[in-house]
């Protein structure tokens, strides 16, 4: 993992992120009694992962899900994240009475790359290529309360400006 990191290499990082994952769930069904971390929302959200990757036919998102049911997702790059959120996006809609700016949290800047500017946009998102030619796709309206997106940084920076955070200093949840 730590030569996939240095490299850069997203292929090898991808693929030890998700089967990673996957073995630590897979023992903690092997317990007994077994440990149900993992819901149906994401199983949802590794199904989507994986078929974008089985289309592009080279590791396009990678995903990881700790001891609980939220997951988080890897892009390759720019271009594989607006992909991703697309998708995401088009399985997972908000209700239609949500604002887009409270259901994207954080860098807000990917809904540009992925062409998205509001929750019209969102509804008018096509099937995803690599579903196209299915069963018709289920989507899952309301599953998600909210994605946060984020971008690789130089690490944690304490706020002056309690403002600025995206977590509620007294809650500690989401603002």
């Amino acid at each position: 993992m730590e030569r996939a990191i240095q490299s850069r290499d997203f292929t090898t990082f991808a693929k030890l992120t998700c089967a990673d994952s996957n073995q630590f769930h897979a023992t903690c069904l092997d317990t007994s009694p077994p440990l149900f971390y993992m819901n149906d929302t994401s199983h949802r959200i590794i199904n989507c992962v994986e078929k974008l990757n089985r289309h592009e036919e080279v590791p396009q998102g990678a995903y990881t899900f700790d001891a609980g049911c939220n997951g988080f997702l890897f892009a390759r790059d720019r271009k594989a994240a607006a992909l991703l959120l697309q998708r995401l996006l088009y399985y997972f809609p908000p209700n239609p009475d949500t604002d887009l700016s409270s259901y994207i949290l954080g860098d807000k800047s990917i809904l540009k790359d992925a062409g998205l500017e509001n929750i019209d946009d969102v509804e008018k998102l096509p099937v995803p290529p690599e579903i196209r030619d299915k069963v018709p796709a289920q989507r899952f309206r309301g599953n998600i309360n909210y994605f946060i997106c984020t971008r690789p940084g130089p690490g944690p920076v304490l706020l002056s400006d309690q403002g600025q955070a995206l977590l509620d200093p007294v809650t500690g949840f989401p603002k």
